[in-house]
This record gives structure tokens, sequence and C-alpha cells, in this order.
């Protein structure tokens, strides 16, 4: 008797364990799944050759502050790098030549917040924009391969690689953060400790904070960053704005990180206090804004985004309608059954689920409204008091399209308040500098990161787009190159696409 209850029981076990395991592999799977692994890589190398020596002929130079051009220059790029610059300069048969008459030549951009996941055709999305460098905000092993690949002249963006976020949780939470985020948990100092020495040995440029991290694990790991010489940047976790300016992260990751600390000092509803938020936020702007350049700490915009929320809620069709829907990697789109991770109707979660009731959806409308005001109202306080920003975007976050968002982006910090000057300089000279590399600017012994342009975009900020050649190590990308792997990615995409997106296309 004793013995068949125990087999039973035993089969039960069994059973229940299979069904755990089956659960969680298929979780595991989904989970994998929107990363974009699975879309076909293409074959840039069958449409881009590397050059020798290139020299661009006759062209307007940007300035290394970004505030006019330099006009009638040439430069000489060799093995990637400027070895030459200036007036007529003496031409041999054995370079590639570009005649620059008429053209403006810039730095590359840098995109400063960036999510690659596995989507390695994002590499390539970038440099067809111009895009020459990208830092990686929520880094992962592959991230690293790539960069070490692109270091030794693969095809692709200089990348500066962040750590995974950092979670203060414990016990199963941790566990549970660490699977469904990849995320890194601690919460003990000694753990701290081996964990952020194993980020820095692993190769990763930064440690990436996030928002949840209570202040005894912030203060921590700002202070074992610090001994072993690596950075920590990202979200403004679980403390107030006073304790943030002295605290050591030199970076924040967005411009509305800083307004959402104001809307939690407001202590109000928002969506029910419109103006008198606005008016608090105004009369603390400013002093905000001083204390961050007072303790030299940075800010990353991701503007653009959040100008989308209003309408990825209630909108979300249009919206899709207006971006280069059909190069982002479909996995990534379609997202999983398991949570709202996707771009589309009914997979976003941005996309409004409350009740159609009309004043609980009037005061959701409100609130998003506020929101992007509150953005430009704290971008216009940094610029004024000369807070460092550098142009970031969110890429691959929903409706944010790797590459083609950088030059949505500085339309939006144009429409904030930054002169077209100011808006270059954030997209490439700041970010350098923050960086410490050889980029960002048009100078000798400098990475040949370059762009050049059909229209000069001092004139008008929308001119990032009139792309005629990308430079990049010892690539360099034309317009019909350009044409050609935007069109192999979208076939790469169409071949792993299970839904359609036609009615997105226009």
């Amino acid at each position: 008797m004793k013995s068949r209850w125990f087999k039973r029981l035993l089969c039960a076990v069994m059973i229940v364990s299979g069904i755990f395991i089956g659960i969680f592999i298929w979780a595991d799977n989904e989970l994998n799944k929107v990363l974009g692994q699975s879309t076909k890589v293409i074959d840039i190398t069958s449409i881009v050759k590397p050059s020798d020596i290139i020299q661009i002929k006759n062209a307007n130079i940007l300035s290394e502050d970004c505030t006019h051009f330099i006009k009638s220059q040439d430069v000489i790029i060799k093995n990637g790098k400027i070895i030459t610059l200036g007036k007529h300069q003496l031409l041999d048969n054995n370079f590639t030549v570009i005649d620059g008459t008429g053209k403006y030549l810039i730095p590359g951009f840098i995109d400063s917040h960036v999510h690659l996941k596995e989507s390695k055709n994002d590499l390539f999305l970038y440099l067809v924009n111009g895009v020459t460098s990208v830092r990686e905000m929520a880094g992962r092993p592959i991230s690293l391969d790539w960069k070490k690949e692109i270091q030794h002249n693969a095809i692709g963006p200089r990348l500066f690689v962040a750590s995974p976020p950092i979670f203060s949780e414990s016990g199963v939470a941790g566990y549970y953060y660490s699977w469904t985020r990849q995320s890194i948990n601690y919460s003990t100092k000694s753990d701290a400790a081996k964990s952020i020495k194993k980020i820095k040995d692993q190769g990763y440029d930064a440690v990436k904070m996030y928002g949840f991290v209570n202040p005894e694990m912030f203060k921590t790991t700002i202070a074992i960053a610090k001994q072993n010489n690596i950075p920590v940047i990202g979200h403004l976790p679980l403390v107030n704005l006073e304790t943030v300016y002295t605290s050591g992260q030199n970076e924040v990751a967005h411009i509305e990180e800083i307004t959402v600390k104001t809307i939690d000092d407001f202590g109000k509803s928002v969506a029910k206090n419109p103006e008198e938020y606005l008016n608090y936020l105004k009369a603390h702007s400013e002093q905000i804004a001083k204390k961050l350049k007072e303790n030299n700490i940075s800010v990353t915009s991701t503007i653009w985004l959040c100008e989308s929320f209003l309408h990825q809620r209630f909108d979300l069709k249009s919206k899709l309608k207006e971006i280069e829907l059909k190069y982002v990697n479909p996995k990534i789109i379609e997202g999983t059954t398991l949570y709202k991770l996707g771009w589309l109707p009914g997979k976003n979660g941005y996309e409004y689920d409350g009740k159609n009731e009309p004043d609980a959806k009037k005061l959701s409308l409100t609130f998003w409204k506020t929101y992007a005001e509150a953005i430009h109202i704290m971008t216009k306080a940094l610029v004024e008091n000369k807070v460092t920003i550098m142009a970031g975007t969110d890429a691959n976050v929903a409706t944010v399209v790797p590459g083609f968002s950088l030059h949505d982006e500085m339309e939006s910090l144009s429409k904030s308040g930054l002169t077209n000057a100011q808006v270059l300089y954030s997209a490439t000279v700041a970010p350098s500098n923050w960086m410490k590399t050889n980029t960002g600017k048009i100078k000798i012994g400098y990475h040949s990161d370059l762009v050049l342009l059909t229209k000069n975009p001092l004139e008008d900020i929308k001119n990032t787009k009139t792309i005629e050649y990308v430079f990049s190590n010892r690539y360099m990308i034309d317009k019909n190159k350009i044409k050609a792997i935007l069109k192999a990615i979208e076939a790469a995409n169409n071949e792993n696409r299970k839904i359609k997106i036609d009615e997105f296309i226009n």
C-alpha cells in the first residue's frame, strides 16, 4: 500500500516537474526570441570593401566647435586615420578621390543610448545613417564580441558597452530579474565587489545603474566602481536628486529621469494639476541644472521617445507609419506573449489599455502631454546652464529605429531650444569627449569616422539625412551601397517575419 502511494506521489512530482520545466523552456525561448538573433545577418562584406587611402577633395569641413564650416578643405585618410587636412593637398594615383565640392563634411554621429540586443544587422543600420559610434546601455557578452571584432576591422560602428543593468534584489526576486531582464543583482557589499570586478574583467566600459537600486547599494556601487576605475552611468536609483549630485555617478541616461524625480517631489497628481506641476518644474529646473553642471554630470537626451509616448498610447498606428518599420528586426517588433515587449498594436507596452471611461482616458492624455512638455522645460534649463547634453535615442525601445532615430532625436533637440550647432555638438564632440575617444572631430590623428552631406546641417538640422558618403574605419559607403544594405536588411527581415506590417508602410 505504501509502495503504491509512493509511486503515485513520485509520478505526480515528475509530471509537475515536467510541466514546470516545459514552461520554463518555453518562457526562456520567448525571452531569447525577442532579442532578434534568429534573423539572418546580411553579408555586408559583399557590398562594402576596405580602402587603404582616400582623399576627400575641396569639401566644406565642420569646425571643431561645430559653429561653422571651413571652406575648400582636403582630407586624406589612410588606414582609418585622418593623416592630412588643409587646402590643395597633393593628389596621388593610388588615392581613391571623392569630390567634396559644394558638400559638407562632418564627424560621424554618436548615439549615446542604444540597445543592440542580439540583432547584428542593427550595426549596419547605424552606419548607413552616418552613426559611426554607439553606447550600448545594457550590454551582454555578444556585444563585447562585436566590439572586439570591430576593433579588428570588422564592419560596424565603434562600441562603448555598458554592463547589464544593476538591481539590488535578493533571493527569488534576484534570480527572476537576472533571468527575465538579464540583469546583475546583489544586495551585499561583498557580492557587489565580486560583480563589479567581474564587469571590469569581462571588458565592459561602464556599470549600468538601474532605477530600482536601493540607497545603500547605490552608494556601495559607486564606491566599488571608483576603486575599479570604471564609471557608473544610467538611471537614477531610489534616491533623491540631492543625493545624486554628489554621488559620483557622472551621467544620467535620460532627461526624463530628472523630470520623474520632480514629479515625485511635486507630490500631487500631474494629470489633475498639470499647470501647477509645470510651474513647479519651471521654478526648480534652473537650480537642478546648476547642480548638475557644478558636479560635472552629463545628461543623455532621449527626447523623441518621450514625445512619442502620447502618440504610442493613443494613435499607435499613425506613429508606426511615421518610422522606418521595415528595417527593424521582426522579432523585436513582434514581441512575445509573455508580456508587452513589442511595437505593434496589441504587443506594445505603451499602448493605452485602460478602461474606455472618458474621465480616465482624459486624465491619461493630460498626463502624457504634460510629461512631454516637462522634458522640453528641463532641456531648456540644461542648455541655458551649459550642462553637457549627449544625443541618445534608446534605440530598439518601441518605435525607436536604430540609426534612423538619431536624426529624429536631433530634430527634437533642435525644437527643444538647442541651436543646430549645439545639436551637432551633442551628437559628435560631447559624447566623444565623454568617452575619451579620438572621434567626434575632423582632426589629424583622429579616426576617419566621417559623413559627407549634400546640404548644410547648420541651416536646417534635417539636412543630416542628406548623406552622400559614410566613412568608418577603413570603409567607405556611398549612396548606392547604402541602398543595397537597406534592401538586404529588409529582405532578411521579411524572411523571418510572422506578422505582416504592410498597413504601416508608406
